[in-house]
C-alpha cells in the first residue's frame, strides 16, 4: 500500500505531500536541486537515510504477447553525495545520447500466460475517496478500502438526513473497492455519501448537477 500511494504521488499513509517551501501540494516528494541548493531538498547524508522505488508501466498487453521494455538503472559514486549527483547527471546524459542498438546488452524475455482480474491489494487502513467526478451528472464513482473483513454498508442521503440509495449492504473482505453510483430520478443538490465498515464510519458530501 505505500508503494501504491508513492506512485499516486501521495504520503505512505495516503495524504497529499506539501512543498514546504510554498505550502501546495505535490506529487513529487522534492522538487529542489542539491547541486545549487535550490528548492526543496534533502539535505541529510547520512547512510540508510534514503532509498528509491522503481515503477513502470501501465502496459497494454495480452495473454502470450511480448513487448520489449528498455530499463537504465545509473550507478554514480564520487567523494561527496552532491559529487555522486553530478557524476549520475553525466552518465544520464551520455545514456541519452547513444542509439538504441548501443544500449541493448542481453535480453530478458516475459511471456504473459494468464491475467488474474481478482488481484487486490490490501489496505492498511480503513478510508472512504471523494467520488469522482464531482460534481457529476448523472454517474458518479466512489472508491473505499478496507483492511479486514467486516459487514460494509455505503449509503447514500440527502440534506435532510433522508435515505436516498443503498450502494454496498454485505460482509466484504479486506481489500480496495470501487462503486459507481447513478442517480437518473434525484433532483440537482448536494448530497452525502457515508461508509460504516465494523466501528469504522466516514461520511463525504457530493454535488448532482442536472
Amino acid at each position: 500500500m505505500d508503494a501504491q500511494n508513492l506512485a499516486r504521488g501521495l504520503t505512505s499513509n495516503g495524504y497529499p505531500i506539501i512543498n514546504p517551501t510554498n505550502n501546495l501540494a505535490t506529487k513529487f516528494p522534492f522538487s529542489g536541486d542539491p547541486l545549487t541548493g535550490e528548492g526543496w531538498i534533502y539535505n541529510t547524508w547520512t547512510s540508510g537515510g534514503a532509498g528509491f522505488v522503481f515503477f513502470s508501466g501501465p502496459f497494454n498487453m495480452a495473454p502470450n504477447d511480448t513487448q520489449w521494455v528498455m530499463i537504465a538503472l545509473i550507478p554514480a559514486y564520487g567523494n561527496t553525495g552532491l559529487n555522486s549527483i553530478e557524476i549520475l547527471r553525466e552518465k544520464t546524459d551520455l545514456i541519452r545520447s547513444l542509439s538504441y542498438d548501443s544500449l541493448a546488452y542481453g535480453s530478458i524475455s516475459y511471456s504473459i500466460t494468464d491475467i488474474d482480474e481478482n488481484f487486490n491489494i490490501i489496505p492498511e487502513n480503513f478510508s472512504l475517496s471523494q467520488n469522482y467526478p464531482n460534481p457529476f451528472n448523472p454517474s458518479t464513482s466512489i472508491q473505499y478500502a478496507i483492511s479486514s473483513t467486516q459487514c460494509v454498508t455505503l449509503k447514500v442521503y440527502d440534506v435532510l438526513g433522508n435515505e436516498v440509495a443503498t450502494l454496498v449492504n454485505e460482509y466484504k473482505p479486506a481489500g480496495m473497492y470501487n462503486v459507481q453510483f447513478t442517480m437518473n430520478n434525484l433532483a440537482s443538490g448536494i448530497y452525502f455519501y457515508r461508509l460504516q465498515a465494523g466501528s469504522f464510519v466516514q461520511t463525504m458530501k457530493m454535488v448532482l448537477i442536472k
